[in-house]
């Protein structure tokens, strides 16, 4: 306690001396902590639109689920009973777009890519986070002629929330067939995971194309506990395999999908297919993006620790004078140590919060631009807004990297100073 009162004492008397060591901590760790939640925040902007577009954290598909001779109702009963009321199971019917059809309103038409099948009540928890524009969850008597659709489409065919439009899709039998769906969200989203793809009933569209309303092609599973653990895969997939025929969990969606395409499988063979694979062909993306901000948070503690490790050991030097009296009415080297570390760790600790205050004012400040101007960010939006996610443990543990390395640096750099026998230290000139 006596070293912490000595090192805040000197601190205010020679703040002038160390209010530039204060900025470059402050600043350094406000920064790395600033690029570390925008990183996690976009992540996780991506990742909801990823779980809204996929149906949750897994899915459910089976190579012959949804031909005609799959029970599809007793396919969906048997999966649902895995799982516990934590968790979501949904069916949907997942309706290819690109080939014909589209939607249309007052003679304006735009296409689809894919429209999917939803269960409006079971899935609420996850469809309710969309970005909605206009509208929002429909109530249980509007599910039936229910239709959400992106920003841009909306845009395209001038039609906003209420507005009956037309799908026009093809039959299972090769015809043409036509439905009047009435608009009930628009969301904001102009990327992959949004722009072509629509959201309505499962029964309304299964019956659309001709198929009964048991009909399904995947199955979708949302945790209501947080993301599921390694652990969790790994239990489903082994109390699916007392159930059914399962392909092995998966790194890439593709490696199952392919062999479904190309009717590899003899007998039917159904996959739980994470969102990791489903993400598959963004995970370089993911993995570039931590990788840059990684370096950048480097690099900033290298200067962080080399700036003041550097500037503290000319401090030292310049109050040789003062070491040498500390000596020469007794106190060990030890002790020295311990007081230019705690003096250091003062400074470093009051750098941190300040550092932590600065970087919640940029994410405040950062929150009031509007990216979608940027071309395909907007997958990395909520609501056309970069929203940094802020957590305790980055906190820690970037505030933690900081402060240790510098401490050990700081103690390092001045190790020559306080060797100095009392005599040296007193006779020097600084």
């Amino acid at each position: 306690m006596e070293y912490a009162k000595m090192s805040v004492r000197s601190l205010l008397l020679r703040w002038r001396q160390y209010f530039s060591l204060f900025l470059v901590a402050a600043v350094g760790t406000g920064v790395s902590l600033f690029l570390v939640f925008a990183v996690n925040g976009m992540i996780n902007s991506l990742n909801l639109k990823a779980k809204i577009y996929y149906g949750g954290d897994y899915h459910f598909m089976g190579s012959n689920m949804g031909e005609y001779d799959s029970d599809d109702a007793l396919v969906y009963e048997t999966f649902a009973s895995v799982f516990p009321d934590t968790v979501i199971t949904s069916p949907r019917y997942e309706y290819r777009a690109t080939t014909a059809g589209g939607l249309y309103f007052e003679g304006v038409s735009t296409r689809q890519r894919f429209v999917k099948g939803v269960e409006f009540d079971r899935e609420t928890p996850l469809l309710e986070k969309c970005n909605f524009v206009e509208g929002g969850m429909p109530s249980a008597e509007q599910y039936a002629d229910a239709v959400f659709i992106s920003e841009p489409i909306a845009r395209q065919l001038g039609c906003h929330v209420n507005d009956t439009i037309t799908f026009m899709l093809m039959t299972k039998d090769g015809y043409t067939n036509t439905i009047s769906l009435v608009v009930r969200g628009i969301f904001r989203d102009s990327s992959v995971f949004g722009m072509y793809t629509s959201y309505l009933d499962r029964k309304t569209l299964c019956r659309a194309v001709g198929y009964p309303d048991t009909h399904m092609n995947r199955i979708s599973v949302i945790s209501l506990q947080g993301t599921p653990t390694a652990s969790d895969t790994a239990k489903y997939q082994a109390a699916l395999e007392q159930l059914f025929v399962m392909y092995p969990q998966v790194q890439d969606k593709d490696e199952y999908l392919d062999l479904v395409d190309y009717c590899k499988f003899d007998i039917p063979t159904y996959a739980l297919l994470t969102l990791a694979c489903n993400m598959q062909d963004l995970r370089l993306i993911i993995d570039a993006m931590r990788a840059v901000t990684a370096l950048v948070i480097v690099v900033l503690v290298i200067i962080i620790v080399v700036g003041i490790s550097s500037t503290y050991k000319v401090i030292i030097m310049k109050r040789i004078n003062e070491l040498g009296i500390y000596k020469a009415i007794g106190m060990k080297r030890s002790a020295i140590y311990k007081l230019i570390g705690s003096e250091s760790l003062a400074l470093l600790i009051a750098g941190a919060l300040t550092g932590v205050l600065f970087s919640w004012i940029l994410c405040s400040v950062i929150k009031l631009f509007d990216f979608t101007i940027i071309p395909a960010f907007d997958v990395f939006l909520s609501n056309g807004q970069l929203v940094p996610s802020i957590s305790l443990a980055g906190i820690f543990a970037i505030c933690a990297i900081v402060i240790v390395t510098t401490l050990v640096a700081v103690l390092f750099s001045v190790r020559d100073a306080v060797k100095k026998m009392p005599s040296e230290a007193l006779a020097t000139t600084a």
